[in-house]
């Protein structure tokens, strides 16, 4: 956060230094810097956080959706987002959209249909833990400090040696070579230092951000309890597996909403289940970077605090799973696209 703040301020007095600058008395190389220096400003400008692809859950059309999530963020200790939505994702989230920085949490159908009921809990109740651990706020900085350094490396990064140029001149091809071999050594050695800037501030980044998952995890068993929150663990260590699945039933042509409703009805997992997540967990290639622990370290760190499950009304479950299932008709045909698309990449 502290990078990301010194990211910010350094961005806004280049700013504000380059309108001084315009306005200030100068000759054509002054303008020449000016200009580059204000096209170089607005290349890596940060841009507000939209949602895309999402279908709005207004709440005059869907109440009990938004009576679920306003009685989880209570149960959390939160007030709910100010928008909801759901997507085709095998996935949920929360974040801050727009400049108005706006919460939203946007639940992804597919994830929503094969979780139960306590699950479901446990999903919303985590995604709740980042609002009540103010994610969202320290995220969208975070991310705003992001954007600004990925593009000023990626304006000082050479192109890769086999880079296709329409500029290129054939006839003298070995001049060209040395040209570009000379200018790429330039541009490396600019690029180091906010390139290597960008590795330190990704590496801090995902540290933090793992370390919010975990907090979000324990809010999250506090509320659903420790058991929901294991089979949930457990349910989207499999999800590669889940998403296969679903995508092998649409090439059959069958509803992949259908498919996955019947991974719903899947007993508990067993002891020896849980521990085959582990060992899977455990053999998985985590990035330096990722922004998610791994599944077995959460799957520890739950265990250690049990709790049982809060009360949510079985009426309220059953209302909010109806609204939610009467989008699925009109999102079939995105989602079986898209899982269509998979197979072809």
């Amino acid at each position: 956060m502290a990078i990301a703040l010194l990211v910010l301020a350094a961005y806004a007095a280049s700013f504000v230094l380059l309108v001084v600058a315009t306005i200030a008395s100068k000759n054509v190389v002054g303008w020449f810097f000016v200009v580059l220096a204000w096209l170089i400003v607005v290349a890596v400008a940060p841009r507000p956080h939209r949602l895309e692809d999402v279908h709005p859950l207004p709440v005059e059309e869907f109440p009990s959706v938004h009576h679920y999530v306003t009685t989880v963020a209570g149960a959390v200790g939160t007030r709910k987002p100010d928008l909801v939505a759901a997507s085709t994702e095998f996935n949920a989230g929360v974040a801050r959209v727009g400049w108005g920085r706006r919460q939203a949490l946007v639940i992804g159908l597919p994830l929503w249909t094969l979780l139960t009921d306590e699950e479901r809990l446990a999903l919303m109740a985590h995604e709740m833990g980042h609002l009540r651990g103010r994610d969202t706020t320290l995220g969208h900085l975070v991310g705003l400090a992001h954007r600004i350094l990925h593009r000023a490396a990626t304006i000082l990064t050479p192109l890769p040696a086999d880079a296709y140029s329409d500029f290129v001149d054939y006839r003298r091809a070995t001049s060209e070579a040395v040209m570009n071999s000379a200018a790429s050594l330039v541009l490396r050695l600019l690029s180091a230092p906010p390139v290597l800037l960008l590795l330190l501030f990704e590496r801090l980044a995902a540290v933090d951000s793992q370390r919010r998952e975990y907090l979000a995890d324990l809010r999250a068993a506090e509320v659903a309890g420790t058991a929901a929150m294991v089979r949930l663990l457990v349910t989207l260590e499999n999800m590669p597996g889940l998403h296969t699945l679903t995508a092998a039933a649409v090439r059959r042509g069958e509803d992949p909403f259908a498919v996955l409703e019947t991974v719903r009805l899947r007993p508990d997992p067993l002891p020896e289940q849980v521990a085959t997540a582990r060992r899977r967990a455990r053999e998985q290639d985590l990035r330096w970077d990722a922004s998610h622990p791994r599944d077995d370290l959460r799957l520890s760190l739950v265990e250690a605090r049990a709790s049982e499950r809060g009360v949510m009304p079985t009426e309220l479950e059953d209302s909010t799973d109806a609204e939610l299932s009467a989008l699925r008709p009109e999102l079939r045909r995105r989602f079986a696209v898209e899982l269509t698309e998979t197979y072809l990449r």
